[in-house]
């Protein structure tokens, strides 16, 4: 430990100057502990911003180099209990959750099989008849209640206890130290009253409020491996090894991240490119989805930029390393992902709040209660049961299950549909969403190339009589080539994207491909002026010009004769059109984001009924996520690629459409697993009919507790009906909620 806290040290030293920084921080428990690391953090000389998240685990931090001291921050919050200090990686992350999440297991199972036998034994006072309750029998089941209670306090409740007192001493009090205190509150007095000789104790109170929050707490923890993969997908997609050519011309491979700038590496056909560089040496077509979402290639050749994760479709090149490892283009997409997860939303957990101002509320109206009852007349005992059945009537039980049961029961029908909630804050922010940003390629159309047309030129030759015979041998001079033109024509011709060619490999040009058929001979694919350079007479018939922005051609020549003309388009989702009128019909408008040029752009927004001032073009990921940031309203964005991260983040809702990448995936806070895009409009009705009853919900719990505090002051409910009225409220937002999970399925 001595170790780590050294090393961290260190680290923390080296980012003094940068007076910016996205810290990790161990030992956050809740939400309130977050909001009390915040407050202390806030405090310290020099600090012009910290923004603790308790769902990343994460502090981001602005500071002032020349006056505060990072070293300083670090002992503050060690304070508290937690530790801060560099950014780790996605394994030690996920691995911190998975320590977690296995601790609170085992204290809930500590809590649920203790708790259930406080719960019988007290059952049996509650129900007994007059040869149990009341006689010496009573007072022994009440002390068996007392003992069997004791591992729910000590060890499923201590963490609640430390959190408690922890977010007491910075006076940002939370759920934590309001149960706490109804807790101590129940078993101070069930212990007063075994030592008088009664029975009327609430052992059972105590072990419920525990039992409650370790539920919700265990709930929670176990979606925090959300903001870790959006993180750790990114760096999935990179290879980590590179082929470094040194200054004697010899190639060797080293791992990426020993590459320095200025040198050169070598990637080869169906390679990543690892780093971000220039090329230096060679032509080839590149597959640039990753970043910019385009479907098609880009042609790229000496002095052309190259970016790490994009795939080398062709030839083979030289590249001179300009950014290396934790610089490049998706380094710094990974970097925006992680502060936008870290950032806090202007939405905070309600029911946190809530019960901050619950706290001293119920504080004082218990003091008020007791000295009340000790002006009025009653014995000690009596005003201090008054007292008591004010702070556990003030534990906020259903304030704290209000919006998790509703969405349980929204996010169990949104998944029989095909929609997956992250968490209730997404589902609730899906509502009040008022335009919804789509991006193009693999979003609103199926983002994979197929071959739409194929028009003959050469009308003399029975072999290419139709259109099938045509496919098949380009799918043949298309072999062993790994691009999205290439795909989609073997997929057209019914050839495995394995297959390998019985002759001659394809020779490979800057524009296209030759091919050697032993039945046909030369065969040449490629674009129009590959062709003419090859020699090719244009045909008598016209070759149609493709220009609706949403295809490409192909050129086909046979032995010198121009044979046909094979198209090729992006089609647009079946169900894209659908979606965009529900959602127009529900006053939500419609825009499209793209990494793709404007006329492709320009050419699905037409189809869609979408206007032209609403499309944006050549979008690189961050210009999507500022169109984001710069929204003056709720913004929900639809994407499916490593490009969107970005913006997924940084929007009100992200949502990751059917066959998505792992990074939009993880990086959105709603994922639809089937269904298409219509399954947005979808999600969006049914996140508002959720969101009334979550507020119905609120309503209902925080009117229990107004009126159940009311009547605990003037001293009508004892701590026993406390308990039951506490219950009550709890299943009448339980059953609120089931309204949810019985009502119509969405379209």
């Amino acid at each position: 430990m001595a170790g780590q806290d050294l090393e961290d040290t260190f680290a923390l030293a080296a980012l003094q100057e940068t007076g910016r920084a996205l810290l990790s921080i161990d030992g956050l428990w809740c939400p309130s502990c977050a909001a009390a690391t915040e407050r202390v953090i806030r405090a310290a000389p020099g600090v012009f911003e910290a923004s603790v998240s308790f769902a990343t685990s994460a502090v981001l931090l602005r500071w002032d180099a020349s006056a505060a001291d990072l070293s300083d921050i670090a002992r503050r919050v060690a304070k508290l209990g937690y530790r801060i200090g560099p950014p780790v990686g996605t394994d030690e992350t996920v691995a911190r959750i998975d320590r977690e999440v296995g601790r609170l297991s085992i204290r809930l199972a500590v809590a649920v099989l203790f708790g259930m036998w406080t719960m019988l034994l007290s059952l049996l006072l509650y129900l007994g008849n007059d040869a149990v309750v009341g006689t010496e029998t009573g007072w022994w089941i009440a002390l068996a209640a007392s003992v069997v209670s004791i591992p729910v306090v000590i060890f499923a409740g201590w963490p609640i206890f430390l959190a408690g007192w922890r977010t007491l001493r910075t006076g940002v009090p939370g759920m934590d130290a309001l149960v706490s205190l109804g807790v101590l509150a129940s078993l101070g007095l069930s212990y007063w009253q075994l030592t008088q000789g009664r029975i009327d104790v609430y052992f059972d109170t105590a072990v419920m409020l525990i039992g409650l929050l370790t539920v919700g707490r265990l709930i929670e923890v176990r979606t925090l491996r959300h903001a870790a993969r959006a993180i750790g997908a990114l760096q999935d997609v990179l290879p980590e090894t590179a082929v470094r050519i040194s200054a004697d011309g010899k190639a060797n491979t080293v791992p990426a991240k020993d590459v320095s700038v200025g040198e050169c590496i070598q990637i080869q056909a169906g390679q990543r490119i690892p780093l971000d560089g220039e090329v230096v040496s060679g032509g080839s077509q590149l597959d640039r989805s990753v970043l910019t979402g385009e479907s098609l290639p880009n042609w790229v050749s000496v002095a052309s930029p190259v970016e790490a994760g994009c795939i080398n479709l062709t030839s083979a090149l030289v590249v001179k390393v300009t950014r290396g490892v934790g610089e490049r283009e998706i380094d710094r997409i990974g970097a925006r992902v992680a502060e936008a997860a870290g950032a806090k939303g202007g939405t905070q957990r309600l029911a946190d709040n809530v019960a901050r101002f619950i706290v001293p509320a119920a504080l004082v109206l218990a003091l008020v209660a007791l000295l009340f009852g000790l002006l009025t007349g009653e014995s000690f005992q009596d005003a201090l049961l008054r007292g008591v059945s004010v702070l556990v009537i003030a534990c906020p039980c259903a304030v704290g299950i209000a919006v998790p049961v509703a969405y349980v029961a929204a996010a169990s029908q949104a998944a029989r549909q095909g929609i997956l909630f992250r968490h209730p804050a997404a589902l609730e922010a899906l509502a009040g969403v008022r335009a919804v940003f789509f991006d193009k390629t693999g979003t609103l159309t199926a983002g994979r190339l197929a071959v739409s047309r194929v028009t003959c030129h050469v009308l003399d030759d029975a072999r290419f009589a139709n259109e099938e015979a045509v496919i098949a041998l380009a799918a043949k001079a298309e072999l062993g080539i790994d691009h999205a033109i290439a795909r989609a024509v073997r997929k057209a011709a019914g050839l495995s994207q394995h297959a390998v060619a019985d002759d001659a490999s394809p020779e490979r040009f800057e524009r296209g491909v030759r091919y050697h058929d032993a039945q046909h001979g030369v065969v040449l694919l490629g674009t129009r002026d590959f062709l003419y350079q090859q020699g090719v007479a244009q045909p008598a018939t016209k070759i149609a010009e493709v220009d609706n922005g949403t295809a490409m051609a192909i050129e086909m020549a046979v032995s010198g004769r121009w044979l046909a003309t094979i198209e090729l388009e992006d089609s647009i989702r079946d169900d894209a059109a659908e979606a965009i009128l529900r959602l127009r019909e529900a006053g939500i408008a419609c825009r499209i984001v793209t990494g793709d040029s404007w006329a492709p752009a320009q050419a699905v927004a037409s189809q869609l009924g979408i206007a032209s001032d609403h499309v944006h073009a050549g979008c690189s990921p961050s210009d999507k996520a500022s169109l984001v940031r710069a929204s003056t309203t709720s913004v929900a964005f639809a994407g499916d690629g490593v490009n969107d991260a970005p913006a997924l983040v940084e929007a009100d809702v992200g949502l990751a459409v059917a066959d998505a990448t792992t990074t939009a995936t993880a990086a959105a806070s709603v994922a639809v697993a089937n269904g298409g895009v219509a399954r947005i409009a979808d999600a969006v009705l049914l996140s508002q009919r959720a969101r009334t009853v979550m507020r119905q919900n609120m309503f209902f719990s925080i009117a229990y507790n107004a009126i159940g505090l009311s009547l605990a002051v003037a001293g009508t409910i004892p701590p026993v009906v406390a308990v039951l009225a506490m219950t009550a409220s709890s299943l009448s937002v339980v059953l609120n909620a089931t309204r949810l999970s019985s009502s119509p399925a969405v379209k």
